[in-house]
């Protein structure tokens, strides 16, 4: 770097020693020439000169040139390269300040791009956010769920057993074990058929067996007995078949229902509604059902028969074979009656040997006629009790009920009652319509 430095200075020098002596040349060449020119000097020696003129003017025109290299660095040092240094500070700031526009529109460029990478992180964590919520509330509702069903399965009223395909008892609610008198714990993890009767099983198990594999379900009556006390429970089940459609496990849930309570009502709805000594519906019962087809007669237009039916000579049976004789015939004549008629008419005991048949649907008179003609044939046959051959006869009476006539429960059965008696008046064990069709 030194050597470099002292090499630049002596070329300095030399360059300065140099214009020095061509400035000095310049001026006694100048000179000479203005000498010459002003004649200064003698003939001889202007002779010479001129002689010498080509060689003069050489080193003149050299000198010149060396002159005009001189100026031409003196221009390029003074002017040109401070030019050019400039313009090269001009060009080194424009493009620091390009190249700081660069970085710039960079750092710009960069900052919307951190900016949009920002948005979509707190969309991402908004996203998150609100899916942990919505799986927060999705496993809160699924927890309470699950305790609901648990208190549902825990506090039903209703048997409630879950088994595997082996019949292994693999969950039970309290009410199965309170009906049998066995420990809930003692019911786990072991097969249902060990609590159940064993003959009522056998009698269902084809049908059982059979829905189960065609409909996955099955429905029915059952009776499960208490270990201890023995005593039945009236039960109606409800089984389904459960498939895994992932390993294609099998499970089956039982739920059942005590009919103890419900059988009982109907028992005693059923002895409201029916008579205790033939089975047949009673005057309750015979009220409810012409309430039912009067009520229909308003929307839909249609006819229906009331038949009054009395036994002939009733009293004769009961004055000469007793009331057990006469009750047991009560109970043939009203099998005798139950299957003389459709399953849609109705046969109800009035009272004593009086009933009454409710023929519905009709469509002509002939309908109802051929009804009563069978009616009256099958009470016309002989009842025999005990090796003892009964005759038997009935008057019937017949009245039509008509849509457009505005009649109450009374009128109705007063009309047949009237059409009876006609009957009996005429010679008893015929049929008299009190109306027309």
């Amino acid at each position: 770097m030194l050597t470099v430095k002292k090499n630049f200075l002596n070329y300095t020098m030399s360059k300065k020693i140099a214009f020095q002596i061509a400035a000095l040349l310049s001026f006694v060449f100048i000179t000479f020439q203005l000498l010459v020119l002003f004649k200064f000097f003698d003939e001889d020696t202007l002779n010479v000169i001129h002689n010498h003129r080509v060689k003069i003017n050489f080193l003149f025109a050299f000198t010149l040139l060396f002159i005009f290299f001189c100026f031409i660095d003196i221009i390029n040092k003074w002017f040109i390269n401070p030019l050019k240094k400039l313009n090269k500070e001009i060009n080194e700031k424009t493009n620091i300040f390009n190249n700081k526009n660069i970085h710039t529109a960079n750092v710009m460029d960069t900052f919307k791009h951190l900016s949009v990478i920002i948005d979509e992180i707190n969309k991402k964590d908004f996203q998150v956010d609100l899916e942990i919520s919505m799986l927060t509330k999705e496993k809160q509702a699924l927890i309470s769920h699950k305790q609901l069903t648990s208190s549902i399965f825990n506090n039903s009223q209703d048997i409630i057993i879950i088994i595997d395909d082996n019949g292994i008892i693999t969950r039970v609610n309290p009410t199965f074990s309170k009906l049998i008198g066995v420990k809930h714990e003692n019911l786990l993890h072991q097969p249902l058929i060990n609590f159940i009767n064993k003959v009522a099983y056998k009698n269902i198990k084809a049908s059982l067996t059979h829905e189960l594999n065609s409909c996955h379900n099955w429905q029915g009556e059952f009776n499960i007995q208490h270990l201890t006390n023995k005593k039945n429970t009236p039960l109606y089940v409800k089984i389904n078949k459960i498939i895994d459609k992932k390993d294609n496990h099998i499970q089956y849930s039982i739920i059942a229902t005590d009919l103890t309570t419900i059988k009982e009502i109907d028992r005693l709805v059923y002895i409201n509604h029916h008579d205790s000594l033939t089975e047949l519906p009673n005057r309750i019962a015979l009220t409810n059902r012409l309430n039912d087809e009067l009520n229909k007669q308003r929307t839909e237009y249609h006819k229906f028969a009331v038949v009054f039916i009395d036994l002939d000579n009733f009293k004769k049976i009961n004055d000469n074979y007793g009331h057990q004789m006469g009750d047991k015939v009560l109970k043939i004549t009203a099998y005798k009656l139950r299957n003389s008629v459709k399953k849609t008419d109705m046969i109800s005991r009035l009272s004593g040997d009086e009933f009454i048949a409710i023929i519905n649907p009709v469509t002509t008179q002939a309908d109802v006629i051929q009804t009563c003609k069978r009616i009256l044939n099958v009470l016309q046959q002989p009842i025999i009790i005990s090796n003892q051959e009964i005759a038997m006869n009935a008057s019937l009476g017949c009245y039509y009920v008509h849509p457009e006539q505005y009649q109450t429960i009374e009128d109705i059965l007063s009309q047949a009652d009237i059409a009876m008696y006609k009957a009996k008046m005429m010679g008893k064990g015929r049929i008299v319509e009190c109306n027309s069709f």
